[in-house]
């Protein structure tokens, strides 16, 4: 039985559907398997179908404590982690949450059910994964995440999903650099004029601080709509015009700026 350990720990949080596949389809085999990692103390219990695979110096441990990006990373072939959460994992988050925002390709595949675990809350979205995907090390672990120049685009289509605008403008107030030609690559996935209004607006927010030429702004301009656009899609009051972006941005944003 500790063939299986040596096999899989490497990976950490582990899926039945892959030790079933290594076992050839042998259901007996591998809930045997699943058994005895159990009752060693060897493997914990995720949800059903999925587990952790402790570290030697974890082994006398009743529950370990499981890294959340780890599990979010392993539970489901194919996991991103996406919005706000991929601020946080990178550090760049200005809020904690135990929201753990998980993307997964929408090219036919059903969304996972949310679940809960050791007081995170795992929560997918069906989303394109083909770009703007990078990795970073958790533990020794490869966890896939999105890039800081996808989340920035991410953001002025669905702020939503960053908690609102307040709370991803203080995230990114952490970012040193964006890689324009990485932008401009991603922007064609995001065809409304809206977005490139809003992503004007914010380059030029942070232009000196992430080192934005004024070319940059200036291709940007190129889209811009003969109506206004707005910055929070949902917000039609209590908004001020920024004319060169033709953007109608929410006065509370203001406040913003003191900090």
């Amino acid at each position: 039985m500790s063939k299986i350990y040596k096999k899989f720990q490497h990976l950490r949080v582990v899926r039945r559907s892959e030790i079933l596949n290594w076992f050839h389809g042998d259901i007996n085999r591998t809930n045997n398997a699943l058994q005895w990692l159990l009752k060693s103390g060897k493997a914990q219990r995720i949800k059903t179908g999925l587990y952790y695979f402790k570290k030697p110096d974890e082994w006398f441990q009743k529950e370990t404590a499981v890294s959340p990006w780890l599990v979010a990373g392993g539970a489901v072939d194919g996991s991103v982690i996406a919005y706000h959460s991929a601020m946080a994992i990178q550090g760049w988050g200005y809020s904690a949450s135990r929201w753990i925002q998980v993307a997964i390709d929408k090219s036919g595949k059903k969304l996972p059910l949310q679940f809960e675990y050791q007081h995170a809350e795992y929560r997918y979205y069906q989303d394109d994964t083909s770009y703007g995907v990078e990795e970073v090390l958790i533990d020794d672990i490869e966890i896939k995440t999105f890039t800081k120049e996808r989340l920035l685009l991410d953001a002025m289509a669905r702020p939503d999903r960053f908690f609102g605008m307040v709370e991803f403008l203080q995230s990114v107030e952490s970012f040193r650099w964006i890689d324009p030609d990485k932008l401009f690559e991603y922007l064609v996935r995001y065809p409304t004029a809206a977005v490139k209004m809003r992503l004007g607006w914010l380059l030029e927010r942070f232009q000196k601080q992430w080192y934005v030429s004024d070319e940059i702004l200036e291709k940007l301009l190129e889209y811009r709509p003969h109506d206004s656009a707005f910055l929070v899609a949902n917000k039609r009051r209590n908004n001020k015009r920024v004319k060169k972006w033709n953007l109608m941005v929410p006065k509370t944003l203001d406040y913003v700026d003191e900090f």
